[in-house]
């Protein structure tokens, strides 16, 4: 479920996002789940927040969904920093989707049922998706 539906900019920003029938299929996978989530109309590419609570304190996990190129889609997975006002992050790795124009989209939901298991679960390193990869060899947007 994402929460935040009701703002002006969030539908915007998901109406832009969703453009590409990848995303639009995470996209509706997140929001069909049971889990809350919110998503950040100001981020580059299409980010969600979980809000999950872990070890007794709200979650500060993200993953963020954008194109570094045209036919490869990213899912990275980090943290904000809790300093008030920085800019830092701190990357949990992620998972790769190369050949996106030959990607099978129908059956992506246990997929990305477990994305949503370990963004929950705080990032917890059991709950790691099996393709998960930690480096990019792509920037990292905003």
């Amino acid at each position: 479920m994402i929460n935040n539906l009701h703002d002006e900019k969030v539908e915007n920003k998901i109406g832009e996002e969703t453009e590409r029938p990848e995303i639009l299929a995470i996209h509706e996978v997140i929001a069909a789940s049971e889990g809350e989530y919110s998503v950040n109309p100001d981020s580059a590419g299409l980010d969600y927040n979980s809000h999950t609570i872990v070890k007794g304190h709200p979650n500060r996990c993200r993953l963020k969904l954008y194109h570094p190129k045209n036919e490869i889609l990213v899912a990275w997975f980090y943290k904000k920093s809790q300093v008030p006002y920085s800019r830092d992050r701190f990357s949990y790795g992620g998972v790769v989707w190369p050949d996106i124009p030959g990607k099978d989209l129908r059956n992506i939901k246990d997929e990305i049922t477990r994305w949503l298991e370990w963004l929950d679960s705080g990032l917890h390193p059991e709950k790691r998706p099996g393709n998960w990869t930690s480096v990019f060899p792509y920037d990292l947007p905003e």
